[in-house]
């Protein structure tokens, strides 16, 4: 079973609160000949925000937009008057290009960021944290089912939506919600995930699905030297598609069987200053995945 295919800023370098390397109609040229279907919004204000220019940029290159997101410390009572306001722009304009996708991350705190993949010694949030995040995500769910947008979070690295406790914890407490899950392999292999597992376990909750490769062997020298999450991507953690260690045959026939038909989206979270080649990189990994019959 073949999936409509999109990619996103991040395989470009293209980071929240980093200066882009690549104009937006560079990207947005490059998906569409590296072959993908579609595109995530990325941070907000990096494509247009308008939109009618939205819709003629992507049009013009036979692409959709497939989600938006917003990122930031939920558990931050500070920040929930902010992420609030962030989400309804956003969700605004996916409704008015027609994108369906809200994906949630939690922010890269800076005591989790330091102990990426290693459960042991990660800090778990308090439970009055746990509860403003349970509250500031249950009300941009609101907003987001408000414009017929789906929202789903997003289990991160150096966040505290990492692992499989974690997931566990948020999905429960989310259940009466709107909110499911987003699936990222990628970030699954680092925090010690099975991402088709993740995938039967949660199959009814699962709003759309990231496609991430993870190399083994910087990971094993990432936990066993204790980098952090931003080390270990400027090593190169994340790679091109089916050269790492997810087994992306396991996860097509998850999806086969749990029925999704939703978008598949690329994410390789490049490091911009990094010596891989965007366009080449989307080109193998699409490629990769024709192969084994998720793309046509």
């Amino acid at each position: 079973m073949t999936h409509p295919i999109g990619n996103a800023p991040t395989s470009w370098g293209i980071e929240q609160d980093v200066e882009p390397v690549h104009d937006a109609s560079l990207f947005l040229d490059q998906v569409a000949e590296a072959g993908y279907q579609g595109t995530e919004l990325g941070p907000y204000g990096y494509l247009p925000t308008e939109p009618t220019v939205l819709r003629a940029e992507l049009d013009r290159r036979g692409l959709r937009l497939t989600a938006g997101y917003v990122m930031d410390s939920f558990h931050d009572p500070g920040r929930t008057e902010a992420l609030v306001k962030k989400a309804e722009r956003v969700c605004r304009l996916l409704n008015d290009v027609d994108a369906a996708r809200l994906v949630l991350i939690g922010g890269l705190a800076p005591e989790r960021a330091a102990t990426a993949g290693r459960s042991a010694v990660a800090a778990r949030l308090t439970d009055s944290q746990f509860e403003t995040s349970l509250r500031t995500i249950g009300a941009i769910g609101e907003i987001a089912s408000a414009h017929d947008i789906v929202p789903g979070i997003h289990h991160h690295a150096g966040t505290h939506v990492e692992f499989r406790d974690e997931v566990d914890r948020f999905l429960e407490a989310l259940a009466p919600t709107p909110v499911g899950l987003v699936v990222d392999t990628g970030h699954c292999a680092y925090a010690g995930m099975d991402p088709a597992e993740l995938i039967r376990a949660y199959a009814r909750r699962v709003t759309c699905v990231h496609l991430k490769d993870l190399d083994s062997r910087i990971r094993e020298r990432a936990l066993g030297q204790g980098l952090s999450f931003w080390e270990a991507y400027s090593a190169g953690i994340f790679c091109v598609l089916g050269r790492g260690t997810v087994d992306f045959v396991a996860v097509r026939e998850s999806l086969a069987s749990t029925g999704y038909a939703g978008w598949l989206t690329v994410e390789q979270d490049a490091d911009p200053r990094g010596a891989s080649d965007p366009l080449t990189d989307a080109r193998r990994s699409l490629a990769y995945l024709r192969t084994i019959g998720l793309a046509s």
